[in-house]
């Protein structure tokens, strides 16, 4: 069997691609690749070496990577940039394939056919971005399986709500419509389609009436629990290359963090992961805030943290980063968004505050209070166990796709 994996989440280095979006992609690809064999497309940015060696040596990593064999294929993407913002901005308004998220050019789609050519039995399309150009394809397909991880047109407006606001960004408004036209079709068109949580495929199909939508949750291996660290450190993690994430960072700097220094002045506020320039403060040398970029070790980062902090704000799906805190058996502190989808519950597994104010206090309650924070950290964990362990939720992505061929 042939499975076709399209994607346009290019993972340039594996040893540095490591956000939720990849280890979310690398879930399925670990399920797929016990089905068939893998071909994978993926649209790359435009500066990406696409020489017949370049794809050579990176089919090889790849295959030696998820250790099965892979044939790759990579079709550079193209921007609209023949049209003015505001053209493009217009035309999104009335047309799904024309706003710049969709757009697929006559050039990816040459690629895809290619690989369509070569006879797929299923084909896997990693999130909508990718679904757009196979709802243009005009040959039958075979079942199309669709990681639907966010929800787009719900993400899309949380992201206009975030800061920076202007009239620029509020005109989006305007493009909510097509998308959330465009997002039903793609749902309608595939097989079935994968959700991260369980309130997403209720809201799908219940109150959208959509079919064949499953949970599949955001899912890690579990690592070795660790003890409570003494030292009072608080850690955010992510990329910020991703708003969500920069506005996560600039919330817990800007509005939060002050009051926890002036309690505790020996503190340390570690904000790890790669793109650290794009946060407003990275230049400002805020007295206890440190940026240490991508950390290899992830298992000392969390060791030597007390308390992981998720104050997320935009977006959809389930945080990894809150998952992946659980599993290590760490106090938390997020949002209501933050928090959203999964299976754990405020007060129980972790605490929820959205206000800035209440997410210091909170904070500092954690920093202060070893019982509190073993309880927290404990039940954090038994959860991760229960809902998230990677090996339960591959063979569940696997029985659910041969189910269905």
């Amino acid at each position: 069997m042939r499975i076709l994996f399209v994607s346009i989440h290019f993972p340039s280095d594996l040893s540095t691609c490591t956000q939720g979006v990849y280890k979310r992609m690398s879930l399925f690809i670990d399920a797929i690749k016990e089905i068939g064999e893998i071909d994978m497309l993926f649209f790359v940015p435009p500066e990406t070496q696409v020489s017949p060696d370049a794809i050579a040596q990176t089919e090889r990593n790849f295959s030696q990577h998820w250790q099965t064999k892979i044939n790759l294929f990579l079709c550079p993407k193209e921007e609209q940039n023949s049209l003015p913002n505001w053209r493009q901005q217009w035309d999104g308004i009335f047309n799904f394939f024309k706003q710049s998220d969709f757009f697929i050019s006559p050039q990816q789609m040459q690629a895809l056919e290619k690989c369509l050519s070569r006879k797929p039995d299923a084909v896997f399309v990693h999130r909508l971005s990718s679904m757009s150009a196979f709802m243009q394809v005009q040959q039958p397909l075979p079942p199309v399986f669709l990681d639907l991880d966010d929800i787009e047109h719900i993400s899309f407006m949380r992201q206009i709500r975030q800061p920076p606001t202007g009239l620029a960004t509020q005109l989006y408004y305007l493009q909510v419509p097509a998308r959330f036209w465009g997002e039903m079709q793609a749902i309608r068109k595939a097989r079935c389609s994968f959700v991260c949580s369980s309130g997403d495929r209720r809201y799908l199909t219940k109150r959208l009436g959509l079919p064949n939508v499953v949970t599949v949750p955001n899912a890690i291996a579990i690592p070795e629990q660790q003890p409570i660290a003494q030292e009072p450190t608080l850690l955010l993690i992510g990329g910020y290359n991703y708003f969500p994430n920069m506005n996560a960072a600039n919330f817990l700097i800007e509005r939060v963090w002050t009051e926890i220094y002036k309690a505790i002045p020996d503190a340390r506020l570690i904000i790890a992961g790669p793109y650290p320039q794009n946060i407003r403060s990275y230049n400002k040398k805020v007295p206890g805030v440190e940026f240490p970029g991508f950390v290899d070790d992830i298992d000392a980062l969390y060791q030597n943290s007390r308390v992981v902090c998720c104050p997320i704000f935009s977006g959809g799906g389930t945080r990894v980063k809150m998952i992946e805190a659980a599993a290590y058996g760490k106090p938390i502190v997020a949002t209501s968004i933050g928090a959203e989808g999964l299976e754990m519950k405020d007060g129980q597994e972790f605490l929820m505050r959205d206000r800035p104010k209440a997410f210091a206090q909170a904070c500092l309650e954690l920093l202060r209070n070893d019982d509190l924070c073993k309880r927290l950290g404990d039940a954090a964990r038994a959860a991760a166990i229960r809902h998230y362990d990677r090996i339960n939720i591959v063979q569940q992505i696997k029985q659910q796709i041969q189910s269905q061929l």
